[in-house]
């Protein structure tokens, strides 16, 4: 993607912008497709369960208590805590989206116009849009449309960088920004300014996931909080840039030379208001989406060695290996597993293949420190996993793994690396994760978990949104 010239000089900026923000503000639910509400009503259960599993990070804990501690008015629920317990709404989606993300879990990934590009708003918009539905007891189908209106205006604009990942990260604070306008009576004008300082104020996590540091989920609360203030500030009557975007130092013209345009930026506004672009990829277990396929290859050594051996004993494992294409972006992922720790364990292939090879599952609870220092087998291949590269041939690329035993047996698996991520999850996956997080929060009895997955399935239904939003406190 190079600059552009326009066709239309009725989208030269800031008008682009202007019809993005109108068709944010003016969608309505019956805009939407069939797979708009279907996807999305799977995806609020599957983070709805990410919720409850994100609050049984130790390291988390002091988090949501310094934001409780804090007070303040009583406004805004905050979910797998006290249903009596309030907190100002700035507060309140900070430790909701915190929760959202703090197993990495959640959905991500946008196809926009075919095209398949990296996302991380999930995390943050549905969290927001949860906690301000609560507020206002908006319907359910209003609580969808807002939601599938605000991803489709962050994932044109995303469509639009030159350079995706992780630079998408950056448009954080506007994803909650688009839905927060969502709740208000704003103008196009207004909401423009209101993403000048969402757009000012974006934060980018990067370098968190190669430092193992916690910044990359606490880039989901103070997203959070930043796109309910960016818009408290415009219906302050605060002005905002010409174009936070697209013109002068704007975000993303920031990226392409001086004096252009992104060379995706016409086409970003194709089919505006007839098609909705939204996150529709899912994860198969805790961690970046490049796990998954390590998991899958851990999950069948396991396999070839219980049905050769009838059993599975972890001390008769001599080694691991994991082979990478040859050619492919070496990156944290493929970093040997040395914190032992939480962090460290959702952006590693060692402990990936290896957790799935030991337990012969991934969930969020063997994730956690406590529970990768209580099995030191684990910790042992995981830290000796050998990291190798291999001459893979074929089109897409394919990740090898072995397993060495002490009797000399090896055995060994393949996955190939897009397609694991791409998966669709059925009902019967969709509904295992969901249970998986809600039992080890632990807080809540099975016939409230039994609650939240039939109304997520009908959410369109409902009158007002409490009546689910009730459900995800004690």
């Amino acid at each position: 993607m190079g600059e552009t010239t326009l066709k239309d000089a009725k989208l030269a900026p800031p008008e682009g912008l202007l019809k993005l923000c109108r068709n944010l503000l003016q969608t309505s639910y019956e805009a939407l497709s069939e797979d708009n509400i279907r996807i999305f009503k799977d995806r609020l259960l599957d983070m709805t369960g990410c919720i409850f599993g994100g609050d049984i990070v130790a390291e988390d804990r002091f988090f949501y208590d310094l934001l409780k501690n804090q007070g303040g008015a009583s406004e805004a629920p905050i979910f797998a805590d006290a249903a009596d317990v309030r907190l100002p709404l700035v507060n309140a989606v900070m430790h909701n989206a915190l929760h959202a993300r703090a197993n990495d879990f959640g959905n991500m990934a946008m196809v926009v116009f075919g095209e398949p590009i990296a996302s991380h708003y999930g995390e943050t918009i549905l969290p927001v849009n949860l906690t301000l539905a609560d507020i206002h007891g908006v319907s359910g189908k209003q609580f969808i449309a807002n939601n599938i209106a605000a991803e489709d205006t962050v994932g044109r604009l995303l469509f639009t960088l030159p350079v995706r990942f992780p630079t998408d990260m950056e448009l954080g604070s506007t994803a909650a920004c688009a839905i927060a306008l969502r709740y208000t009576d704003a103008d196009e004008e207004t909401a423009k300014a209101a993403f000048s300082y969402a757009a000012a104020n974006a934060t980018n996590p990067a370098n968190a996931y190669y430092d193992y540091s916690q910044e990359f989920k606490y880039h989901n609360a103070e997203s959070a909080r930043m796109g309910v203030m960016a818009v408290e500030l415009a219906k302050g009557g605060w002005r905002g840039f010409e174009d936070p975007f697209f013109g002068q130092d704007g975000l993303i013209s920031r990226k392409v030379p001086e004096g252009s345009l992104p060379g995706n930026y016409e086409k970003a506004f194709e089919e505006l208001g007839k098609t909705y672009f939204t996150e529709i990829r899912f994860k198969r277990g805790p961690g970046g989406m490049p796990t998954i396929a390590p998991a899958v290859l851990g999950l069948k050594l396991r396999e070839q060695i219980i049905a050769d051996t009838g059993t599975f004993d972890a001390e008769q494992i001599k080694q691991v290996r994991i082979f990478e294409p040859e050619g492919v972006r070496i990156n944290y992922y493929s970093n040997p597993f040395r914190l032992r720790d939480h962090t460290n364990a959702l952006f590693s292939y060692a402990f990936a293949c290896c957790c799935t090879l030991y337990h012969g599952d991934r969930r969020v609870d063997q994730v956690q420190t406590e529970a990768i220092l209580a099995h030191p087998k684990l910790i042992e291949l995981a830290e000796n996993l050998i990291m190798d590269h291999w001459n893979c041939t074929s089109k897409m690329p394919v990740y090898k793994a072995q397993a060495e035993m002490k009797n000399g047996r090896v055995y060994e698996a393949e996955a190939e690396f897009v397609k694991e991520m791409f998966v669709y999850p059925d009902r019967e996956a969709l509904h295992k994760k969901f249970w998986d997080q809600f039992n080890a929060f632990g807080k809540l009895p099975r016939s409230t978990g039994e609650k939240i997955i039939e109304l997520a399935e009908r959410i369109e239904t409902l009158e007002d949104m409490r009546e689910y939003t009730s459900l995800l406190c004690v």
